[in-house]
């Protein structure tokens, strides 16, 4: 209790109860499924669709299911230009890197704090060997010392096999994220910046007769 419940605390105090909530709520998302790229390539395909068939100010397509690239979409059926398409882009590129870069050195800190509050869990076994004699004086020393090594052992433990393992994993699962998001979004640009092809004629027409 007193290095993960010191872990949390110390971590939370270093890095303010916002941040911490939401390096948590990264973590979390590892449990999910991820970025869903085949949904999200379905639906800027019939986008793109929709505004060749339409024009970017009619066309009313259902918006991908991640978030900055439905917001880039909604961008630019709103502006209707590439140039605002790009900035939306850029922005949301910043704010998910700063979201990533900020979880995962929530959970370097406390990466670093946990070997400390195992330290201080072994100082508090010290402090608990009162002066006694015969078999109580051993039962203590040894309680004591069976304290203090698992203190420092669940510090160890909490920092190499949970903090550290889940800062690599959210920057990982980040990176991963933003290389697709990336290129389904350099694909959309570059449909909608496509000069449209005209229709077939599919009219029967005889060999040699213009």
């Amino acid at each position: 209790m007193i290095v993960v419940a010191g872990t949390v605390l110390a971590c939370a105090a270093r890095c303010g109860w916002r941040d911490f909530g939401a390096a948590l709520r990264e973590a979390g998302g590892l449990m999910g499924s991820g970025f869903d790229e085949d949904a999200n390539r379905k639906a800027l395909a019939r986008a793109v669709s929709a505004i060749r068939r339409d024009g970017s100010h009619r066309a009313n397509p259902m918006l991908p299911p991640d978030r900055a690239l439905g917001l880039m979409v909604e961008t630019y059926l709103r502006h209707g230009s590439l140039e605002s398409l790009d900035r939306s882009r850029r922005a949301e590129r910043a704010l998910d890197e700063a979201r990533r870069v900020t979880a995962a050195q929530v959970f370097a800190w406390a990466g670093e704090l946990a070997p400390i509050f195992g330290l201080i869990g072994t100082l508090y076994a010290f402090t608990q060997l009162a002066p006694a004699s015969g078999e109580h004086a051993i039962a203590a020393t040894m309680a004591a010392i069976a304290t203090s090594v698992l203190s420092t052992l669940y510090g160890a433990l909490l920092a190499h096999l949970a903090c550290y393992p889940l800062a690599s994993a959210i920057e990982r699962r980040g990176l991963a994220r933003e290389q697709q998001r990336e290129a389904l979004a350099r694909w959309f640009a570059e449909q909608i910046a496509a000069p449209a092809l005209p229709p077939r004629d599919n009219r029967a027409q005889l060999r040699g007769v213009a």
